[in-house]
């Protein structure tokens, strides 16, 4: 109980100020913070084609290599270690990794479960929308942990993630929740949800859960783009960059995040 009223508690500081950030945050913006940050959207970070080769020139093993060494680390009985093997499938192209992944998101600690899902959602894993999906409305799943699970799906962005995400904003009662689950529904941009985010610019009691609202309405009629083409405007405009340039450029991104969760 100790433990949970403390994760409640880092998350209802500064929530006012988190969520207009989402944006920035999930798609590879600065603030990534601890394995339980309060913005949930600050871990997805970018997986772009051809960083797992960066990774593997770095350390010259192979994805079958790493796979197998992060089975092994996953039965670790440190929380910490699990995490960072988790961390080490980030960027590996492999039809396994989402297996793993999605099979961590039932781990008997929140930490390592929101690694899975962060991790998931970074890797707009289609797959794991499912599952996602159940877990979002299990009576055993935590609080921080669905709002995880909601930041994720909005990150994939698949149209089977809208009624689950419209059916968790519609039973949250929290701001952030409701501001993360708006933000989610624009992602996804399906024209299901523009009933429900009509209500909420309409009727929701938080200035900040409106205007992200009317921004995901906008997103979804195509009037302002999603942060994932955002994104991919960005990394076409850079097609340019020379490899090299490109790949330190990686390193020392990664090299930050690591830093920063530290």
């Amino acid at each position: 109980m100790t433990v949970t009223r403390n994760l409640l508690g880092a998350f209802a500081l500064g929530a006012a100020l988190a969520i207009p950030h989402l944006a920035f945050a999930q798609y590879g913006g600065q603030g990534l913070g601890s394995a339980l940050s309060s913005n949930p959207m600050s871990h997805q970070g970018n997986v772009k084609p051809g960083v797992d080769d960066m990774q593997g020139s770095a350390s010259e093993e192979t994805p079958f290599k790493v796979i197998k060494d992060v089975k092994l680390g996953l039965k670790d009985a440190d929380p910490a270690t699990r995490i960072s093997e988790l961390e080490r499938l980030r960027y590996l192209q492999d039809p396994e990794v989402n297996q793993i992944l999605t099979g961590s998101m039932s781990d008997p600690d929140v930490r390592v479960k929101v690694k899975a899902i962060d991790i998931l959602g970074a890797r707009e894993a289609n797959d794991a929308v499912t599952p996602m999906s159940t877990m979002l409305f299990l009576r055993s799943t935590e609080p921080i942990v669905k709002l995880h699970l909601v930041a994720a799906l909005g990150r994939i962005g698949d149209a089977q993630g809208a009624l689950p995400v419209m059916q968790y904003l519609g039973e949250d009662q929290d701001e952030r929740g409701r501001g993360t689950a708006v933000f989610a529904l624009g992602e996804i941009g399906s024209d299901k949800a523009v009933p429900l985010l009509n209500a909420v610019v309409a009727q929701d009691q938080s200035p900040m859960v409106r205007r992200l609202a009317k921004e995901a309405l906008e997103k979804v009629s195509g009037e302002m783009p999603t942060e994932r083409a955002k994104t991919v405007a960005s990394n076409t405009s850079k097609d340019n960059e020379p490899t090299d340039q490109k790949l330190a450029k990686l390193r020392e991104m990664d090299k930050k995040m690591s830093d920063l969760e530290r």
